[in-house]
Formats: C-alpha cells, sequence, structure tokens
C-alpha cells in the first residue's frame, strides 16, 4: 500500500535587512534516500530479494481462530514480502541511507521571525510508490540594532534635544529605503510616536508598515557657562 513520506522541518537564520528585502537562500536538509549501492533493494549488487516463503510475497499471514480469521505482519519478512539473503554492506539491507541534499529557497521581502515556509515535495521519500513529503523551513530572523519591529510596523529611536521638544523641529530619521526628513511639533513629549506612513517592513498582500519614530530626550552630560545661564534663566521663567 502507497505510503506518504513525512514532512521534514529545517531551520535558516536571516539578518534583519535581509528577511526586509526579501532573499533565495540554501538549506541543508537530511534525507532518506534509496542506497545508492544497491539501488534501494537491500541486496548485494549482483544478487536480489527472494520472496519470501512463509507468506509467499504477501507480507502478511493468518491465523485461524474459530470463526475468524486474524492477519499480521509476516515475522519471517517484517512485513516486506521479500528477504533479502546477502545484504548491501552500504545499508546493511534496508534499502535506505541519509544524504544532506540543498534546495534553493526563496524567503518573500517582509518575512517575520519564526515563519515556516512550505517547500511541497521535499520532504522524506514515500513507500511503495507513495508522495513525498513536504519540507518546512522555519526562518530565524536577527535582530536589528537600529530598528524595533511591531507586526508590519517598524520603531525606531530619534533623539532629540530638549530645546528642539519644546520648540518644535525637522530632524532626519533612517528608514530602509533611506533617510528622510520628520517635522517634529512644538511641545512633543519624549516617548511619543510620529508616524510615517508606508515606510514599515512589507505585507504579505503589498504595501508596506509604517514606520514609527519614538522621540527619545536628551541631556547632555556638560553644557558651557553660556547655556548654564540660559537654563537657569528658563528655570527661573518656568518655575
Amino acid at each position: 500500500m502507497p505510503e506518504r513520506g513525512a514532512d521534514v522541518e529545517a531551520h535558516t537564520t536571516l539578518s534583519f535587512d535581509a528577511a526586509l528585502n526579501g532573499a533565495e537562500v540554501r538549506v541543508p536538509v537530511e534525507l532518506e534516500t534509496a542506497c545508492r549501492t544497491c539501488g534501494g533493494t537491500g541486496a548485494q549488487p549482483g544478487t536480489a530479494p527472494t520472496v519470501c516463503p512463509q507468506c509467499g510475497g504477501r507480507g502478511v499471514v493468518s491465523d485461524s481462530q474459530g470463526l475468524f480469521s486474524l492477519s499480521h505482519p509476516c515475522p519471517r519478512c517484517r512485513g516486506n514480502g521479500t528477504i533479502v539473503e546477502h545484504p548491501c554492506t552500504t545499508c546493511r539491507g534496508s534499502g535506505h541511507e541519509r544524504v544532506t541534499k540543498n534546495f534553493n529557497v526563496k524567503i518573500r521581502p517582509g518575512i517575520k521571525d519564526r515563519a515556516r515556509i512550505r517547500v511541497g515535495g521535499k520532504g522524506e521519500p514515500g513507500r511503495n510508490g507513495g508522495p513525498a513529503g513536504d519540507l518546512f523551513v522555519v526562518v530565524h530572523v536577527e535582530p536589528s540594532s537600529l530598528y524595533e519591529r511591531r507586526g508590519d510596523d517598524l520603531i525606531v529611536d530619534v533623539p532629540l534635544g530638549y530645546a528642539d521638544a519644546a520648540l518644535g523641529a525637522s530632524v532626519d530619521v533612517p528608514t530602509p529605503d533611506g533617510p528622510i526628513s520628520l517635522k517634529v511639533p512644538a511641545g512633543s513629549q519624549p516617548g511619543k510616536l510620529l508616524k510615517v506612513k508606508g515606510r514599515g517592513a512589507p505585507k504579505p498582500k503589498g504595501g508596506k508598515g509604517d514606520l514609527l519614530a519614538r522621540l527619545k530626550l536628551t541631556v547632555p552630560e556638560k553644557v558651557s557657562k553660556q547655556e548654564r545661564e540660559l537654563l537657569e534663566q528658563l528655570r527661573k521663567v518656568s518655575g
């Protein structure tokens, strides 16, 4: 009876940029295949399996128990229907061996961490004429030193001085497509998210998510004499 081959899982790792832009990777997979020495017969070259004399090649035997007859795998040939009298020295009579095959797998732009890609028919081979199983590639995406991903949106921290936050300013913001100029409204608070539409990660069905610029207030460790005087005046006015 034909049996479908087992599914196989493999893993690959991409950089954050490669995951955003898409890539084609080579994935090594260990699979069971017909023995190259015996061609899958399990017998030494020059010999061949013989029909099992106990089951007559059927692979099953029947036991009569009163009105009932029970069938079970033949104990002599283990259900194969044939016996290998001179086993192949490479596969030890199994007819199979483990080999490593390399598959080129295309990864769409915007793939997420731990996403699974199905490659049909590239799993373990079937038995008795059955179809092969599938290969599932699990993608691991390395974290970015610049962006934080939230679904299809990307978050980037934008440093901002006190004066720019209070008075408003135009700042340069990095995006996957290159830097852009972003207008920061006056009175912006630390942690505020400013949305830039369509500058995030590619979506599976087209389009892109958004880029979220997260404002981070930067405080200088040292200030000049003039800066100190101005800050003191500001404190008096604000207080």
